[in-house]
């Protein structure tokens, strides 16, 4: 099972800024979980875009 991690865990293991981790979810490019009024990412969505992002260079 998968943590959720919130903006903050997520910005630490992605070095991006606030803007940036709003578009990467707005794009689909990094998947989260809406509950309640709070957005969460799961550590195997982080896990999935980084390997994207290998893939791609």
């Amino acid at each position: 099972m998968s943590k959720l991690l919130t903006e903050q865990e997520v910005r630490k293991l992605i070095p991006i800024g606030h803007s940036k981790y709003y578009e990467l979810i707005g794009t689909g490019a990094l998947r989260s979980v809406k509950i309640g009024r709070r957005r969460f990412v799961t550590e195997q969505a982080v896990t999935d875009y980084i390997a994207g992002l290998d893939q791609a260079a």
